[in-house]
């Protein structure tokens, strides 16, 4: 049905008007999703709930191969090294019923070129060529720029919702749904729009709930109160699979969990200590004691379950506890009867840092074990992410736990800001000129080929020269009620693709 009507939506006190969807809101959404994290309005400040959900889009998508594919944008060309061109679809609007042209996605696009968020990539200008296409120009040759135009804040929102300061409160875009309310704490909810472009829903509305507590999310799944519950911990999935009325799945994501070392100070400025610690870290045991297999030990940062941007002749990362025991000793650290390791009279002794967020402090238990074995003592320190991160950043420190996305925007120079020397914002101190070069190379070129050339290269010298040391890769837990069907997990959860969801009673 298209109905031709305005909605009014309420923001505390602003009220926005939105053509083309439902006449009232729905007591209760047709379709509900529960997961544990807040979502933000503005785009610019971690609104990417709005995007998983169908409410913004941006010029470029990702596919299921995890690569740059058309969205607002049907296609995409590079005028010369610096400049390139993007052509827009012309039969847009926005669920304010605003049209969608260069004009719009120019003003949307410059405030995003404007932010923090997009500080590190060389975008010098942003012009309308015509009415249905956009000229961006680039400070130095940058082949990764469509991927990045594919990232949660380059989604496109009405000029007419952007404040005098570039804020945006009340955020109106293109995707599926139209925005209908918005509690920060709790829930969105989002109507159909009916004059969307593409795949329509099969259902009128939606609403994405905060369940912080995950068996409270359990619980809304499997009383009927949801029909996904998302991020669900992976200790549930033996319970849901034998639920009839659950259907489970574990989708890898591009994702790791790692450890950091201070290569800039004793004793993990020694490579052979580094790959010591590689070498006695047992990852499939960490992946079926703590994991019970759902979740696969890392190899290299990327996974070549997810992408073709992994290196293939990586070689497994098998535990070898004497290997990293012949590692230790050339590097000076003898081990006396005990097992305890000295050099120059000094114990090795080590502090890791962790937060309490992804597994993270039970596998830095595990680790705290395995190292024990071949004679480094571990102590594990947990605290918040932020004071860690400002720990690590401001002094020298032995190693600290994290987990990082390795293509959230889907394009391998995600490597420039893990293992650059100056670009680098996990906090190493490794610098290494053949990596630096392959890495500067790799982002001006236009030939995949050769870009994937080089980007092999940096993961063979990450793996050997060990500033991190990959551990585990990712899956999500998604658990679905039966009567939902064609979901179909995206490969970096930039959406969650409900257009596409079909509900059994409909």
């Amino acid at each position: 049905m298209n109905r031709r009507t305005a909605l009014k939506t309420t923001f505390g006190a602003v009220t926005l008007t939105v053509s083309g969807c439902l006449s009232t809101e729905p007591e209760t959404a047709d379709f509900r999703l529960g997961g544990p994290w807040k979502p933000a309005r503005d785009p610019l400040d971690g609104g990417t709930m709005l995007r998983r959900i169908g409410i913004s889009e941006a010029l470029i998508t990702v596919d299921s191969d995890a690569n740059p594919a058309p969205g607002l944008a049907t296609d995409w060309e590079r005028l010369d090294d610096r400049q390139w061109q993007f052509d827009l679809r012309d039969d847009v609007t926005f669920h304010d019923g605003a049209s969608f042209d260069a004009s719009a996605a120019v003003e949307s696009l410059r405030r995003t070129v404007d932010s923090s968020a997009f500080a590190a990539v060389p975008i010098e200008t942003v012009e309308a060529g015509d009415e249905t296409t956009v000229i961006v120009e680039t400070e130095t040759p940058f082949s990764p720029l469509p991927a990045h135009l594919s990232r949660n804040e380059a989604v496109i929102v009405s000029p007419d919702v952007i404040n005098d300061d570039g804020s945006v409160t009340n955020p109106v875009s293109t995707g599926p749904f139209a925005l209908d309310s918005f509690q920060s704490a709790s829930e969105i909810v989002g109507l159909r729009y009916d004059e969307y472009y593409g795949e329509m829903p099969s259902f009128e509305s939606i609403r994405y709930e905060v369940v912080e507590d995950d068996q409270t999310r359990r619980m809304k799944l499997e009383n009927g109160e949801l029909e996904m519950a998302r991020i669900l911990p992976y200790e549930m999935v033996g319970d849901l699979e034998v639920d009839d009325d659950i259907e489970v799945l574990t989708p890898e994501i591009p994702r790791i969990r790692f450890l950091t070392f201070d290569t800039t100070s004793e004793p993990f400025d020694d490579q052979r200590v580094r790959q010591a610690v590689h070498y006695a870290i047992d990852r499939e045991v960490i992946t079926e004691s703590l994991f019970d297999g759902i979740v696969d030990p890392a190899i290299g940062p990327f996974s070549s379950d997810v992408t073709e941007w992994a290196n293939p002749n990586l070689e497994v990362n098998a535990a070898d506890p004497n290997r990293a025991r012949l590692l230790l000793s050339d590097a000076g650290w003898t081990a006396d009867n005990d097992n305890v390791r000295t050099r120059d009279g000094e114990e090795l002794s080590v502090e890791f840092l962790t937060f309490d967020a992804r597994s993270l402090p039970l596998i830095a238990q595990a680790i705290q074990d395995q190292l024990a074995a071949v004679g480094i003592d571990v102590d594990v320190t947990m605290m918040e992410y932020s004071a860690m991160i400002d720990r690590v950043s401001q002094n020298s420190f032995d190693g600290y736990f994290d987990s990082w996305g390795t293509l959230w925007y889907p394009d391998p120079d995600r490597l420039t800001e893990m293992f650059h020397s100056t670009d680098a914002t996990i906090h190493h101190g490794y610098e290494n000129d053949r990596v630096d070069k392959l890495l500067e190379d790799a982002r001006e070129l236009t030939d995949r080929e050769e870009r994937l050339e080089r980007y092999y290269e940096v993961q063979e010298i990450i793996v050997e020269e060990a500033p991190i040391a990959v551990l585990t890769d990712y899956v999500n837990v998604v658990a679905t009620a039966t009567g939902v069907s064609g979901y179909e997990p995206h490969p970096t959860e930039l959406r969650f693709g409900l257009e596409s969801i079909m509900l059994d009673e409909q």
